[in-house]
């Protein structure tokens, strides 16, 4: 299946996002979280591959996989920019910008 331009971005984002949010987790290890940091990582991870696996398939509810990824990424960006870790940080960009591509996917 060829995707278009705008899958293409919101898969990217996706894997990005994915992937500061595996490394943010394995950053928190062993440290205290005054929020739901890295826990909430972990759950953006699993949106987000899931995501990627939807539009790479091209899954009948793709749509609302991304719609539900936004969702769990913009809460993700909010915890973590809670933090002023630099790991924190860029996940929590990583994260704006998956919330972004998948919302344009879900419209």
């Amino acid at each position: 299946m060829a995707m278009n331009a705008s899958q293409s971005e919101c898969v990217e984002a996706c894997q990005a996002c994915a992937t500061a949010c595996l490394a943010n987790v394995v950053a928190m290890l062993g440290k205290k979280s005054k929020n739901a940091c890295p826990k909430c990582c972990l759950e953006c991870a699993a949106i987000c591959t899931l995501c990627v696996q939807a539009m790479t398939i091209d899954a009948k509810f793709a749509s609302d996989y991304c719609r539900l990824c936004a969702q769990v990424c913009k809460w993700c960006a909010d915890e973590c920019a809670a933090h002023e870790h630099d790991h924190c940080q860029k996940c929590a960009e990583a994260c704006r910008k998956c919330a972004e591509a998948c919302q344009a996917m879900a419209a």
